[in-house]
């Protein structure tokens, strides 16, 4: 499938979805592809120790390259924690060794952070103020095919 198609779904999806709850709570595949909106679990790829203590989903994307191999992993979620506890949490997650962390860029109220895994991993998390929330925004690509 063509890289330009999944994110022409993708974005179709998110669009979709403002409208209203008409979509809530389902889950979408297209043959490698499984687009989820308020979903009841994470995609595989994304690390659970990265997740703040308290969360709520709103949307995940998943594509994969054979049956249980993840490619791109998209999560998107709110949490009621402090600004100070996600970065601590991701901080530390990072200092145990599996994954790395390579950049940290923090602007007004975002902050970014680039983490490389074991085989070719990357994961990339965008942390933002919305209101009283946290949204957090979790990117993850696998570069081989292993």
């Amino acid at each position: 499938m063509p890289p330009y198609l999944v994110v022409f779904m993708f974005f179709f999806f998110l669009v979709t979805c403002r409208g209203g709850n008409s979509f809530a709570k389902d889950t979408y595949s297209f043959d490698r592809i499984s687009i989820a909106h308020e979903p009841d679990k994470i995609p595989s790829a994304i690390p659970r120790s990265f997740l703040p203590s308290s969360v709520k989903f709103i949307d995940t994307v998943e594509l994969r390259s054979g049956f249980s191999n993840p490619r791109e992993s998209y999560l998107k979620l709110e949490s009621a924690d402090t600004l100070d506890e996600i970065k601590k949490t991701l901080e530390t997650r990072s200092s145990l060794g599996d994954w790395k962390l390579l950049q940290k860029e923090e602007e007004k109220n975002k902050t970014s952070y680039l983490f490389e895994g074991f085989i070719k991993k990357s994961l990339s998390i965008l942390v933002f103020e919305e209101g009283d929330k946290r949204v957090l925004k979790y990117y993850f690509k696998k570069q081989s095919t292993y």
